[in-house]
């Protein structure tokens, strides 16, 4: 996938469409990034967040013609509806859970335009935060930009009776690509490797975004959203006191998500994910760290079962695409 071209079977993440003229309007008062100024065929990373500005969902945001719709999480879908549905007291706005009616492909890799140009014939590439519509033999496909290993990531969203065949067409036409099919743990240490958060590992109700996805989930130039006073706050008149960053850790055992980092035996902070890295040696993790011990270079312990081992502090992303 960071040489050539791979693929991975995202079809059990949550699927939500949006319809109803006061859909856009509506996304736009309550999540975090701008709606308002999207047009048809743009995307936007965004959060759901309690009134407090913790992050209660992450979402990707489609808007299209006739609908919005959303790429969440596994097992996502329900609570945000009735989360929105809360919100939504005369707005004209209908949400329905797709996640069974469409099947995810992703596609990942630096020949992923040549593989999704076999499949449709003309494919010429998207720009990033862009997606559009394809026919492919009288089945309509779309295609957006992904954000899934930090090189050049697309999701295929395909009917889902369609997926299988759609599936076994990219393996055949991909044998020339050297397409390898990339599994659920690979794609975790891609994702580490980018340094990319994912809600249930970094991101939960405990965190703000501020803390772990500011610049790409929050738009301080807009009105206000649910959970907006403590975001603007914090960016303007203080400063998060604990940061997202990445750990390199001694040893081979792979330390299990929040696990406890400590200076001195103070606690410093905490473990999110942690992977065995393929672009670096050894074991990679990211996690939050107190701002007062956040020094790159700086090393913390990680005690695991009554052992303690060494994290060194290093910057995000591990893998850097460019």
């Amino acid at each position: 996938a960071r040489s050539s071209v791979g693929i991975s079977n995202l079809s059990h993440r949550g699927k939500l469409r949006m319809t109803g003229k006061d859909r856009q309007a509506f996304l736009h008062r309550i999540v975090t990034n701008e709606i308002n100024g999207l047009v048809v065929g743009q995307t936007v990373y965004a959060c759901m967040l309690t009134p407090q500005g913790k992050i209660i969902s992450d979402m990707t945001v489609y808007l299209r013609e006739d609908d919005i719709l959303f790429d969440l999480e596994p097992g996502m879908t329900a609570s945000l509806i009735e989360t929105m549905d809360r919100y939504a007291l005369i707005d004209d706005v209908e949400m329905t859970d797709v996640t069974e009616q469409y099947g995810l492909i992703g596609i990942h890799g630096p020949r992923s335009n040549e593989l999704l140009n076999m499949l449709t014939s003309g494919f010429a590439g998207i720009e990033p935060s862009r997606h559009l519509s394809v026919d492919r033999h009288g089945t309509q496909l779309f295609i957006a930009r992904s954000y899934r290993t930090g090189g050049q990531d697309y999701d295929l969203y395909v009917p889902m009776d369609h997926v299988s065949d759609v599936w076994q067409a990219l393996i055949r036409q991909g044998a020339e690509l050297d397409l390898a099919c990339v599994g659920a743990e690979t794609l975790e240490i891609l994702r580490v490797e980018a340094g990319i958060p994912r809600y249930g590992a970094e991101l939960d109700d405990r965190i703000i975004p501020n803390e772990a996805v500011k610049d790409r989930a929050v738009s301080f130039n807009k009105g206000c959203y649910i959970g907006q006073e403590p975001v603007v706050m914090m960016e303007h008149r203080g400063r998060p006191n604990r940061l997202l960053t990445g750990l390199k850790i001694d040893g081979e055992r792979l330390p299990e998500r929040n696990t406890i980092l400590k200076k001195e035996d103070k606690e410093a902070g905490w473990i999110t994910s942690a992977v065995h890295g393929q672009a670096d040696d050894g074991i990679i993790a990211m996690g939050f760290v107190r701002r007062r011990y956040l020094n790159i270079g700086d090393r913390l312990t990680v005690e695991m079962d009554g052992v303690p081992t060494e994290a060194e502090i290093v910057a995000l992303p591990f893998y850097n695409n460019g």
